[in-house]
């Protein structure tokens, strides 16, 4: 073998490496499923180092709750946008519970009919996208299908989150 063949080898490889690092979308996701998911998101949230941004249209797991106040207490950056017009004001108490634990919450736009959002996005880096609210049934008796996330998708979401974040009511 010609050494300018395998030079033109090595650039070949390089030059695949480049694209696959940098140019294409690096994607990989997670199956998370229900009945039985809630140990495995609260070990999600409980992983997060710098931020925590979950948009959700019920918040009712009080296991969930005590996991994102924890994680404020520990220095994260805590976020929580929540469907003010559930009937019955059903996240009314994680509202308070997570405000009164001073952690950021607030009400989604009504710019929209609903937020029927089901999102919580960990350090900027992955995601949990898909079909889980966040209460007892939906963890632990529903049947559901979420994602985690992992690559350029995550900066999407963020941005989506991020511009519902500045919409939303106090």
């Amino acid at each position: 073998m010609s050494k300018q063949f395998a030079a033109g080898v090595l650039v070949g490889i390089l030059a695949i490496a480049f694209l696959a690092f940098f140019i294409l979308p690096v994607f990989s996701a997670t199956v998370v499923h229900s009945p039985d998911a809630q140990e495995e998101i609260i070990s999600l949230i409980d992983s997060a180092q710098s931020s925590i941004y979950v948009e959700v249209y019920i918040l009712t797991s009080h296991d969930v709750v005590d996991a994102l106040i924890s994680a404020h207490q520990r220095g994260v950056d805590v976020k929580v946008i929540l469907e003010g017009r559930v009937s019955g004001g059903t996240n009314a108490l994680a509202y308070s519970r997570l405000s009164g634990a001073g952690a950021d919450v607030c009400w989604a736009s009504e710019a929209y009919k609903l937020t029927h959002s089901k999102l919580i996005i960990i350090d900027g880096k992955k995601a949990l996208v898909g079909s889980h609210n966040l209460s007892n049934s939906a963890l632990n008796f529903n049947r559901e299908i979420s994602l985690i996330v992992e690559g350029n998708v995550v900066a999407e979401l963020l941005e989506l989150f991020n511009y519902d974040w500045d919409t939303c009511q106090l």
